[in-house]
This record gives C-alpha cells, structure tokens and sequence, in this order.
C-alpha cells in the first residue's frame, strides 16, 4: 500500500465518526394551529450523544391577534435524558408577559426545581409536557408530570389508541397515538415510527391548539 493510499484511507476513517455523529441530530419544525387558525411555529431538535444522553432543544413562537390587541407566547428549553430519565432541564417562558425562568436537575432519587427563584424537590421519574418522545414505559400507570414551561407539577394516565395513518410532512405514514389525561386537561399525541412527535393535540382556555409536524431535518 502506497504512503498516499494509506494517508487517504486514514482521513477516510476519521471522517465517518464525524458523519456518523451528524446523523444523530434531527430538528423537527412544527405549524402551531389554534382554532383551526396558523398563529405561529416550533421547533425541536433532537441530539443523542455518545455517552448515551439524549439533548432536546425546543423554541416555540406565537402570536393570536384577538379583537383587542393580541396574546404571545415564546418558549425555549433544553432538556437531557439518560437511560430514560430526566437529568436535566432549563427553560425560560413569557406567556403574554407573565415570566417564567426554570432551572432544574436531578437530585438524588428526586428532580430538584428552580421557578423564579422558588425550589420544591418533585418525584425523580417525571415526564415533560415537551412530550418529544413516545411513552411506551409509561403506559397505563400515574405519570408524574412537569410543565416545561412553568414548572407546575401534575399527574397524568397514558393510553395507547391505536395506530392510524395520517399524512405528515406531506407524505402519508403510519403513526401511534396516545392520550394523556389528568386534572390540567387531556392532550393526544402522536407519534411516528422512530419513536418522535409529529402531532399534538389539547384544549386551552376553550381553544383548540394543534402542533403539526410539517418538516424533518437532518
């Protein structure tokens, strides 16, 4: 083997870990809908790690003209996962100028949360209301659940409903729906066959909000 063939195969072989490692990042951008009506966008991007940890960005935007001025809502959160749990959270929030900043972490068998400065100790196996990944561990048992935004602890119960077709990003797949329901409403949720969001529906204030998955990135 030539110096020059052996020097090309060497750049070759440090080049597919890179290429390898970009394969594990995806952003999935989402059409917020309320009452039927496009009022802004999301947006998640997803990064599994070497180690193993899982990092979830998200940012969501939006902007509902009323007959009287309008109402807004911006969100960004990073999340980190590991072997199923929750490690990691920081978020910050403005719903139509109420403020929310959101620093929490594992603590032990608990997850310790920091809302404006104010600390509570809540159950270590909590879920989050980003609902970025299918539930299949947390079927048909009391959930612990946590508003990514506001950091108000909640309970809910999942179901599984069956698997429907629906078109997504424009091309028609099978997707798995669930629905999780406790005393903050009822959210139903869909999920594709890599396991990930692609729709999310619920109830706000009497209004119908939906989050449509309308392209995938990588």
């Amino acid at each position: 083997m030539t110096p020059r063939r052996l020097a090309v195969l060497t750049l070759l072989a440090l080049a597919v870990p890179s290429l390898a490692r970009a394969a594990d990042i995806e952003t999935r951008d989402f059409n917020v809908l309320v009452d039927g009506k496009p009022t802004g966008e999301a947006h998640i991007t997803i990064h599994t790690q070497e180690d193993g940890a899982t990092v979830v960005t998200s940012d969501t935007d939006i902007l509902v003209k009323l007959l009287i001025g309008h109402y807004r809502y911006a969100f960004r959160g990073r999340e980190t996962w590991k072997d199923g749990r929750l490690v990691r959270l920081d978020s910050t929030c403005n719903d139509d100028g109420k403020l929310y900043v959101l620093a929490a972490a594992a603590d032990g068998d608990k997850f310790r949360v920091k809302v404006n400065n104010q600390e509570k100790l809540v159950r270590g196996d909590v879920w989050l209301t980003s609902y970025w990944a299918e539930p299949t561990a947390r079927l048909n048992q009391d959930v612990g659940l946590l508003d990514a935004d506001t950091g108000r602890e909640l309970s809910a119960r999942v179901q599984q409903l069956g698997v429907e077709q629906r078109v997504v990003a424009g091309q028609m797949v099978n997707v798995t729906r669930y629905r999780s329901t406790g005393r903050h409403g009822t959210a139903d949720l869909w999920y594709d066959g890599n396991n990930r969001l692609v729709r999310q529906e619920w109830t706000e204030d009497n209004h119908k909000m939906v989050l449509d998955l309308i392209r995938l990135r990588r």
